[in-house]
Protein backbone atom coordinates (compact mmCIF):
# COMPACT_ATOMS: atom_id res chain seq x y z
CA UNK A 1 0.00 0.00 0.00
CA UNK A 2 1.50 3.35 -1.05
CA UNK A 3 0.24 6.67 0.55
CA UNK A 4 -0.39 9.44 -2.24
CA UNK A 5 -1.37 13.29 -1.61
CA UNK A 6 -2.76 14.74 -4.82
CA UNK A 7 -2.19 18.17 -4.80
CA UNK A 8 -3.79 21.55 -6.78
CA UNK A 9 -1.31 24.14 -5.84
CA UNK A 10 -1.77 27.25 -5.18
CA UNK A 11 -2.91 30.09 -8.07
CA UNK A 12 -4.74 33.04 -8.53
CA UNK A 13 -7.65 31.70 -9.87
CA UNK A 14 -10.07 30.30 -6.89
CA UNK A 15 -11.48 26.86 -7.65
CA UNK A 16 -14.82 27.05 -5.88
CA UNK A 17 -15.68 22.95 -6.37
CA UNK A 18 -13.62 20.06 -5.95
CA UNK A 19 -11.68 19.33 -9.02
CA UNK A 20 -13.10 16.64 -10.94
CA UNK A 21 -10.15 15.03 -12.12
CA UNK A 22 -8.99 14.34 -8.61
CA UNK A 23 -12.28 12.42 -7.50
CA UNK A 24 -11.24 10.25 -10.55
CA UNK A 25 -7.73 9.89 -9.34
CA UNK A 26 -8.14 9.43 -5.96
CA UNK A 27 -11.38 6.79 -6.39
CA UNK A 28 -9.41 5.07 -8.67
CA UNK A 29 -6.01 4.55 -6.48
CA UNK A 30 -8.22 4.19 -3.22
CA UNK A 31 -10.36 1.25 -4.87
CA UNK A 32 -6.77 -0.25 -5.52
CA UNK A 33 -6.16 -0.01 -1.96
CA UNK A 34 -3.69 3.06 -1.82
CA UNK A 35 -4.24 5.57 0.95
CA UNK A 36 -5.23 8.73 -0.41
CA UNK A 37 -5.14 12.68 0.93
CA UNK A 38 -6.04 15.65 -1.27
CA UNK A 39 -5.30 19.16 -0.96
CA UNK A 40 -6.43 21.90 -2.98
CA UNK A 41 -4.19 24.65 -2.92
CA UNK A 42 -6.48 27.03 -5.45
CA UNK A 43 -9.76 26.69 -3.03
CA UNK A 44 -11.02 29.96 -1.46
CA UNK A 45 -10.22 28.86 1.97
CA UNK A 46 -7.42 26.34 1.33
CA UNK A 47 -5.18 26.05 4.12
CA UNK A 48 -1.85 28.03 4.26
CA UNK A 49 0.33 25.69 5.26
CA UNK A 50 0.22 23.01 2.03
CA UNK A 51 4.18 21.29 3.10
CA UNK A 52 2.95 20.76 6.60
CA UNK A 53 0.09 19.07 5.60
CA UNK A 54 1.92 16.52 3.72
CA UNK A 55 4.11 16.35 6.01
CA UNK A 56 1.58 15.30 8.50
CA UNK A 57 0.33 12.56 6.06
CA UNK A 58 4.14 10.95 5.48
CA UNK A 59 3.13 10.52 1.75
CA UNK A 60 5.22 8.03 -0.25
CA UNK A 61 4.74 10.14 -3.64
CA UNK A 62 2.87 13.79 -4.29
CA UNK A 63 0.91 14.11 -7.16
CA UNK A 64 0.89 17.87 -8.18
CA UNK A 65 -1.51 19.24 -10.92
CA UNK A 66 -0.29 21.40 -13.51
CA UNK A 67 -2.19 23.60 -16.07
CA UNK A 68 -0.18 26.06 -18.88
CA UNK A 69 -1.54 29.06 -16.91
CA UNK A 70 -0.24 28.20 -13.59
CA UNK A 71 2.50 26.69 -14.54
CA UNK A 72 4.64 29.19 -13.00
CA UNK A 73 2.73 28.38 -9.94
CA UNK A 74 3.20 24.57 -10.07
CA UNK A 75 6.82 24.64 -10.41
CA UNK A 76 6.79 27.08 -7.83
CA UNK A 77 4.85 24.92 -5.27
CA UNK A 78 7.38 22.13 -6.47
CA UNK A 79 10.68 23.95 -5.29
CA UNK A 80 8.46 24.92 -1.81
CA UNK A 81 8.77 21.40 -1.00
CA UNK A 82 12.18 20.92 -1.56
CA UNK A 83 12.83 17.57 -2.70
CA UNK A 84 11.19 15.91 0.31
CA UNK A 85 9.34 13.84 -1.18
CA UNK A 86 9.01 12.42 -4.47
CA UNK A 87 6.74 14.14 -6.69
CA UNK A 88 5.09 13.01 -9.79
CA UNK A 89 2.98 15.98 -12.32
CA UNK A 90 -0.17 15.36 -14.31
CA UNK A 91 -2.94 17.00 -16.00
CA UNK A 92 -2.85 19.15 -19.28
CA UNK A 93 0.64 21.05 -19.06
CA UNK A 94 1.93 17.98 -18.09
CA UNK A 95 0.88 15.93 -20.81
CA UNK A 96 1.93 18.53 -23.41
CA UNK A 97 5.28 19.47 -21.77
CA UNK A 98 6.16 16.23 -19.91
CA UNK A 99 10.00 17.32 -20.30
CA UNK A 100 9.38 20.59 -18.39
CA UNK A 101 8.42 19.45 -14.86
CA UNK A 102 11.28 17.33 -15.03
CA UNK A 103 13.40 20.11 -14.97
CA UNK A 104 11.55 21.12 -11.95
CA UNK A 105 12.41 19.17 -9.51
CA UNK A 106 9.16 16.27 -10.69
CA UNK A 107 10.54 12.83 -10.74
CA UNK A 108 8.09 11.55 -12.61
CA UNK A 109 5.04 12.58 -15.37
CA UNK A 110 1.70 11.06 -15.99
CA UNK A 111 0.82 12.01 -19.77
CA UNK A 112 -2.60 11.73 -20.68
CA UNK A 113 -5.46 9.86 -18.85
CA UNK A 114 -4.33 9.19 -15.12
CA UNK A 115 -6.67 6.81 -13.25
CA UNK A 116 -4.44 3.72 -14.39
CA UNK A 117 -0.73 5.01 -14.89
CA UNK A 118 -1.33 6.73 -11.53
CA UNK A 119 -2.19 3.75 -9.92
CA UNK A 120 0.34 1.58 -11.45
CA UNK A 121 3.03 3.65 -10.20
CA UNK A 122 1.91 3.27 -6.89
CA UNK A 123 1.87 -0.17 -7.32
CA UNK A 124 5.49 -0.18 -8.63
CA UNK A 125 6.47 1.83 -5.67
CA UNK A 126 5.02 -0.25 -3.10
CA UNK A 127 6.26 -3.15 -4.88
CA UNK A 128 10.13 -1.59 -4.25
CA UNK A 129 10.10 -0.86 -8.13
CA UNK A 130 11.19 2.20 -9.80
CA UNK A 131 9.16 3.32 -13.04
CA UNK A 132 10.98 5.52 -16.13
CA UNK A 133 10.28 9.35 -15.56
CA UNK A 134 7.74 9.59 -18.29
CA UNK A 135 4.76 7.35 -17.74
CA UNK A 136 2.48 7.30 -20.73
CA UNK A 137 -1.29 6.83 -20.09
CA UNK A 138 -3.42 4.89 -22.85
CA UNK A 139 -7.09 6.17 -23.24
CA UNK A 140 -9.06 4.39 -20.93
CA UNK A 141 -11.69 2.96 -23.49
CA UNK A 142 -13.85 1.33 -20.42
CA UNK A 143 -15.24 4.00 -18.42
CA UNK A 144 -17.83 2.10 -16.39
CA UNK A 145 -15.27 0.14 -15.36
CA UNK A 146 -13.80 3.06 -13.80
CA UNK A 147 -14.33 3.98 -9.98
CA UNK A 148 -17.42 6.06 -9.03
CA UNK A 149 -15.85 9.48 -8.67
CA UNK A 150 -18.25 10.89 -6.15
CA UNK A 151 -16.79 8.23 -3.52
CA UNK A 152 -13.78 10.61 -2.95
CA UNK A 153 -15.74 13.24 -2.05
CA UNK A 154 -15.40 13.25 1.55
CA UNK A 155 -11.66 13.79 0.87
CA UNK A 156 -12.18 17.06 0.18
CA UNK A 157 -12.48 19.46 3.54
CA UNK A 158 -15.74 21.16 2.73
CA UNK A 159 -14.56 24.07 4.87
CA UNK A 160 -11.85 25.11 2.23
CA UNK A 161 -15.24 26.17 -0.39
CA UNK A 162 -16.91 27.35 2.38
CA UNK A 163 -19.17 25.15 3.45
CA UNK A 164 -20.24 22.70 6.28
CA UNK A 165 -21.82 19.72 4.31
CA UNK A 166 -19.57 18.03 1.54
CA UNK A 167 -18.94 19.91 -1.52
CA UNK A 168 -18.90 17.75 -4.66
CA UNK A 169 -17.27 19.04 -8.01
CA UNK A 170 -19.92 21.52 -10.11
CA UNK A 171 -20.15 18.70 -13.10
CA UNK A 172 -19.86 15.39 -14.15
CA UNK A 173 -18.42 13.61 -17.02
CA UNK A 174 -20.83 11.62 -19.87
CA UNK A 175 -18.07 10.92 -21.95
CA UNK A 176 -14.27 11.91 -22.87
CA UNK A 177 -12.36 12.95 -26.20
CA UNK A 178 -13.41 15.33 -28.89
CA UNK A 179 -13.49 14.14 -32.62
CA UNK A 180 -13.12 17.98 -33.85
CA UNK A 181 -9.42 19.48 -35.10
CA UNK A 182 -9.70 23.06 -34.20
CA UNK A 183 -6.29 24.24 -34.40
CA UNK A 184 -6.40 26.19 -30.92
CA UNK A 185 -6.95 23.11 -29.06
CA UNK A 186 -4.73 20.17 -28.38
CA UNK A 187 -6.88 17.99 -26.00
CA UNK A 188 -4.00 15.64 -25.16
CA UNK A 189 -5.28 14.28 -22.15
CA UNK A 190 -8.47 13.16 -23.74
CA UNK A 191 -7.89 13.16 -26.89
CA UNK A 192 -9.84 12.78 -30.29
CA UNK A 193 -11.18 9.34 -29.73
CA UNK A 194 -14.95 9.89 -28.48
CA UNK A 195 -15.66 7.44 -25.30
CA UNK A 196 -18.49 7.45 -23.09
CA UNK A 197 -20.15 6.24 -19.87
CA UNK A 198 -23.64 4.12 -20.17
CA UNK A 199 -26.77 5.88 -20.09
CA UNK A 200 -27.28 4.10 -16.93
CA UNK A 201 -24.08 5.24 -15.11
CA UNK A 202 -24.45 9.04 -15.35
CA UNK A 203 -27.77 9.00 -14.38
CA UNK A 204 -26.85 6.77 -11.52
CA UNK A 205 -24.23 10.04 -10.61
CA UNK A 206 -26.78 12.78 -11.46
CA UNK A 207 -29.07 10.91 -9.01
CA UNK A 208 -26.19 10.75 -6.34
CA UNK A 209 -25.86 14.87 -6.62
CA UNK A 210 -29.08 15.21 -6.47
CA UNK A 211 -29.99 13.14 -3.67
CA UNK A 212 -26.65 12.55 -2.05
CA UNK A 213 -25.55 16.33 -2.22
CA UNK A 214 -28.84 18.07 -2.63
CA UNK A 215 -27.43 19.30 -5.80
CA UNK A 216 -30.09 19.24 -8.60
CA UNK A 217 -28.39 21.11 -10.95
CA UNK A 218 -24.88 20.97 -12.12
CA UNK A 219 -22.11 20.84 -15.28
CA UNK A 220 -21.19 18.15 -17.65
CA UNK A 221 -17.65 18.86 -18.24
CA UNK A 222 -17.65 16.59 -21.66
CA UNK A 223 -15.29 17.68 -24.20
CA UNK A 224 -18.10 18.21 -26.53
CA UNK A 225 -21.21 16.80 -24.83
CA UNK A 226 -23.20 15.92 -28.14
CA UNK A 227 -21.61 13.71 -30.39
CA UNK A 228 -23.59 10.84 -31.31
CA UNK A 229 -27.44 11.51 -31.96
CA UNK A 230 -28.52 7.82 -30.69
CA UNK A 231 -26.21 7.87 -28.13
CA UNK A 232 -27.32 11.63 -26.56
CA UNK A 233 -31.29 10.41 -27.20
CA UNK A 234 -30.42 7.62 -24.84
CA UNK A 235 -28.60 9.48 -22.26
CA UNK A 236 -31.38 12.11 -22.05
CA UNK A 237 -34.01 9.50 -21.51
CA UNK A 238 -32.22 8.26 -18.81
CA UNK A 239 -31.51 11.37 -17.35
CA UNK A 240 -35.45 12.69 -17.90
CA UNK A 241 -36.95 10.57 -14.64
CA UNK A 242 -33.72 11.52 -12.38
CA UNK A 243 -35.05 15.22 -12.30
CA UNK A 244 -32.35 17.29 -12.20
CA UNK A 245 -31.14 20.49 -14.21
CA UNK A 246 -28.06 20.43 -16.10
CA UNK A 247 -25.60 22.48 -18.55
CA UNK A 248 -23.55 21.15 -21.29
CA UNK A 249 -20.76 22.37 -23.54
CA UNK A 250 -21.58 21.10 -27.44
CA UNK A 251 -20.09 21.53 -30.78
CA UNK A 252 -23.36 23.10 -33.15
CA UNK A 253 -22.65 20.67 -35.79
CA UNK A 254 -24.10 18.04 -33.25
CA UNK A 255 -27.42 20.01 -32.68
CA UNK A 256 -30.20 19.38 -34.47
CA UNK A 257 -33.51 20.66 -33.38
CA UNK A 258 -35.05 16.94 -31.90
CA UNK A 259 -31.54 16.85 -30.24
CA UNK A 260 -32.04 19.79 -28.43
CA UNK A 261 -35.55 18.65 -27.67
CA UNK A 262 -34.25 15.63 -26.53
CA UNK A 263 -32.18 17.51 -23.84
CA UNK A 264 -34.04 20.07 -22.71
CA UNK A 265 -36.92 17.33 -21.76
CA UNK A 266 -34.06 15.81 -19.82
CA UNK A 267 -33.56 18.88 -18.02
CA UNK A 268 -30.54 20.45 -19.61
CA UNK A 269 -31.13 24.27 -19.05
CA UNK A 270 -28.08 25.63 -21.02
CA UNK A 271 -25.64 25.28 -23.99
CA UNK A 272 -22.09 26.84 -24.44
CA UNK A 273 -21.52 26.83 -28.12
CA UNK A 274 -18.22 27.25 -29.88
CA UNK A 275 -18.20 29.83 -33.05
CA UNK A 276 -14.74 31.84 -32.16
CA UNK A 277 -15.43 33.40 -35.49
CA UNK A 278 -17.74 34.83 -37.12
CA UNK A 279 -15.78 34.76 -40.99
CA UNK A 280 -16.39 32.09 -42.97
CA UNK A 281 -12.75 31.72 -43.99
CA UNK A 282 -11.53 31.69 -40.82
CA UNK A 283 -14.00 28.97 -39.57
CA UNK A 284 -12.02 27.19 -42.20
CA UNK A 285 -8.49 28.08 -41.20
CA UNK A 286 -9.38 27.06 -37.63
CA UNK A 287 -10.66 23.99 -38.58
CA UNK A 288 -13.98 25.09 -36.56
CA UNK A 289 -16.39 22.50 -38.77
CA UNK A 290 -19.49 24.83 -38.70
CA UNK A 291 -21.09 27.51 -40.75
CA UNK A 292 -22.57 30.70 -39.20
CA UNK A 293 -25.72 29.83 -40.47
CA UNK A 294 -26.04 26.71 -39.03
CA UNK A 295 -24.88 28.90 -35.51
CA UNK A 296 -27.35 31.36 -36.02
CA UNK A 297 -30.36 27.93 -37.08
CA UNK A 298 -28.88 26.21 -33.46
CA UNK A 299 -29.48 29.43 -31.60
CA UNK A 300 -33.29 30.00 -33.09
CA UNK A 301 -34.06 26.81 -31.77
CA UNK A 302 -32.59 27.40 -28.81
CA UNK A 303 -34.72 29.88 -28.03
CA UNK A 304 -37.73 28.76 -29.27
CA UNK A 305 -37.14 25.60 -27.00
CA UNK A 306 -36.29 27.46 -23.74
CA UNK A 307 -32.59 26.73 -23.75
CA UNK A 308 -30.42 29.25 -22.95
CA UNK A 309 -27.15 29.74 -24.95
CA UNK A 310 -23.73 31.17 -24.49
CA UNK A 311 -21.47 31.85 -27.92
CA UNK A 312 -17.86 31.55 -27.61
CA UNK A 313 -16.11 33.84 -29.38
CA UNK A 314 -12.26 34.25 -30.09
CA UNK A 315 -10.32 37.63 -31.18
CA UNK A 316 -6.99 38.12 -32.67
CA UNK A 317 -6.54 35.09 -34.87
CA UNK A 318 -2.82 34.51 -36.48
CA UNK A 319 -3.60 34.37 -40.02
CA UNK A 320 -1.48 32.70 -42.91
CA UNK A 321 0.64 35.67 -44.01
CA UNK A 322 -0.63 38.32 -41.31
CA UNK A 323 -2.35 38.23 -38.30
CA UNK A 324 -6.12 38.37 -37.96
CA UNK A 325 -7.36 41.07 -40.97
CA UNK A 326 -9.83 44.00 -39.87
CA UNK A 327 -12.35 42.68 -42.19
CA UNK A 328 -11.85 39.45 -40.42
CA UNK A 329 -12.35 41.05 -36.92
CA UNK A 330 -15.53 42.77 -38.34
CA UNK A 331 -17.41 40.24 -39.80
CA UNK A 332 -17.03 38.66 -36.24
CA UNK A 333 -18.36 41.42 -34.51
CA UNK A 334 -21.14 41.82 -36.86
CA UNK A 335 -22.07 38.21 -36.16
CA UNK A 336 -22.22 39.07 -32.11
CA UNK A 337 -24.59 41.60 -33.07
CA UNK A 338 -26.44 39.83 -35.50
CA UNK A 339 -26.71 36.92 -32.25
CA UNK A 340 -27.25 38.70 -29.55
CA UNK A 341 -30.92 38.81 -29.94
CA UNK A 342 -30.87 35.38 -29.82
CA UNK A 343 -28.31 34.21 -27.36
CA UNK A 344 -28.22 34.39 -24.02
CA UNK A 345 -25.26 36.10 -23.47
CA UNK A 346 -21.33 35.42 -24.40
CA UNK A 347 -18.04 33.67 -23.34
CA UNK A 348 -15.86 36.15 -21.17
CA UNK A 349 -12.77 36.89 -21.89
CA UNK A 350 -12.16 35.80 -25.11
CA UNK A 351 -8.52 37.03 -26.59
CA UNK A 352 -6.73 34.14 -28.53
CA UNK A 353 -4.17 32.64 -26.37
CA UNK A 354 -1.54 30.15 -27.97
CA UNK A 355 -1.20 27.39 -25.83
CA UNK A 356 1.64 24.36 -26.12
CA UNK A 357 0.62 21.27 -28.18
CA UNK A 358 -2.44 23.39 -30.43
CA UNK A 359 -1.16 23.27 -34.10
CA UNK A 360 -1.70 27.34 -33.38
CA UNK A 361 1.36 27.43 -31.18
CA UNK A 362 3.28 25.06 -32.86
CA UNK A 363 2.96 27.17 -36.39
CA UNK A 364 3.60 30.67 -34.79
CA UNK A 365 5.40 30.66 -31.19
CA UNK A 366 8.89 31.17 -33.39
CA UNK A 367 7.62 33.51 -35.87
CA UNK A 368 6.44 36.14 -33.30
CA UNK A 369 8.52 35.07 -30.72
CA UNK A 370 6.44 33.20 -27.66
CA UNK A 371 8.35 30.45 -27.39
CA UNK A 372 8.11 28.70 -23.56
CA UNK A 373 5.43 31.88 -22.68
CA UNK A 374 4.25 30.38 -20.25
CA UNK A 375 7.35 30.26 -18.29
CA UNK A 376 9.74 32.47 -20.30
CA UNK A 377 7.39 35.70 -19.20
CA UNK A 378 5.19 36.93 -16.53
CA UNK A 379 1.78 35.07 -15.87
CA UNK A 380 -0.89 36.35 -17.54
CA UNK A 381 -2.45 38.18 -14.95
CA UNK A 382 -6.22 37.29 -15.54
CA UNK A 383 -8.57 38.63 -12.18
CA UNK A 384 -10.45 36.22 -10.79
CA UNK A 385 -14.25 35.73 -11.63
CA UNK A 386 -16.57 37.60 -9.44
CA UNK A 387 -18.68 34.43 -7.17
CA UNK A 388 -21.55 37.55 -6.26
CA UNK A 389 -23.72 39.32 -8.73
CA UNK A 390 -22.11 42.88 -9.19
CA UNK A 391 -22.74 44.41 -12.16
CA UNK A 392 -19.11 46.26 -12.29
CA UNK A 393 -17.67 43.42 -11.87
CA UNK A 394 -19.43 40.65 -14.40
CA UNK A 395 -18.22 43.94 -16.66
CA UNK A 396 -14.88 43.85 -15.40
CA UNK A 397 -14.48 39.74 -15.53
CA UNK A 398 -16.14 39.41 -19.33
CA UNK A 399 -14.28 42.55 -20.82
CA UNK A 400 -10.93 42.33 -19.45
CA UNK A 401 -8.41 40.02 -21.28
CA UNK A 402 -4.59 39.81 -20.06
CA UNK A 403 -3.72 37.87 -23.29
CA UNK A 404 -4.86 41.40 -25.36
CA UNK A 405 -1.74 43.08 -23.71
CA UNK A 406 0.13 40.36 -24.40
CA UNK A 407 -0.90 40.96 -27.65
CA UNK A 408 1.28 37.56 -28.61
CA UNK A 409 0.27 37.95 -31.90
CA UNK A 410 1.42 41.51 -32.60
CA UNK A 411 -1.80 43.05 -34.10
CA UNK A 412 -1.38 47.14 -34.97
CA UNK A 413 -2.34 49.64 -32.01
CA UNK A 414 -5.91 50.00 -34.37
CA UNK A 415 -6.51 46.60 -34.22
CA UNK A 416 -5.66 45.92 -30.40
CA UNK A 417 -7.99 49.15 -29.75
CA UNK A 418 -10.81 47.27 -31.74
CA UNK A 419 -10.42 43.98 -29.93
CA UNK A 420 -10.82 46.24 -26.70
CA UNK A 421 -13.81 47.59 -28.05
CA UNK A 422 -15.43 44.18 -29.31
CA UNK A 423 -14.51 42.84 -25.52
CA UNK A 424 -16.49 45.48 -24.31
CA UNK A 425 -19.52 45.41 -26.38
CA UNK A 426 -19.36 41.58 -26.16
CA UNK A 427 -20.01 42.42 -21.58
CA UNK A 428 -22.48 44.96 -22.48
CA UNK A 429 -24.60 42.74 -24.66
CA UNK A 430 -24.16 39.74 -21.69
CA UNK A 431 -24.74 42.11 -18.87
CA UNK A 432 -27.90 43.09 -20.22
CA UNK A 433 -29.06 39.05 -21.09
CA UNK A 434 -27.68 38.13 -17.33
CA UNK A 435 -29.79 41.05 -15.83
CA UNK A 436 -32.88 40.02 -16.88
CA UNK A 437 -32.18 36.24 -16.68
CA UNK A 438 -30.96 36.08 -12.91
CA UNK A 439 -29.82 37.74 -10.16
CA UNK A 440 -26.86 36.29 -9.12
CA UNK A 441 -23.54 34.38 -10.89
CA UNK A 442 -23.18 30.72 -10.70
CA UNK A 443 -20.02 29.42 -8.81
CA UNK A 444 -17.91 28.71 -11.11
CA UNK A 445 -16.42 25.02 -11.02
CA UNK A 446 -13.17 22.46 -12.35
CA UNK A 447 -12.55 19.43 -13.64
Amino acid sequence: MARIVLCNPPSPEPVRTPLLSFCYLAASLRRAGHEVAVLDGSAPDAPRELAARIEAFAPDLVGVHLKTLHARHGYAFAAELGGRWPLVAGGPHATVRPEEPLAHGFRWVVRGEGEHALVALCDALDQGRTPPPLIAASFITDLDALADPLSAVELFDSRWYGSDAPVPPAGLLSSRGCPAACTFCSNDVTGRKFRYHSPARVAAEARAMRERFQRPAFAFFDDSFAVGARRVAELCDALAPVGVQWTCTAHPAHLSRATLAAMRAAGCGGIDLGLESGDPEMLLRIGKGVTVEKVLAVLADCRELGLHTVVNLMFGWPGNNDAESDAELDATIAFMEAAAPLAGGFNARGVLVPHPGTEIYERHHRRYGFTDWWVAEAPLDYLPFPSAWSPDEVRRAYAADAALDRNFFRHPPHRVRRIGEALERKAELTLGRIATAAPSVPAAGAR
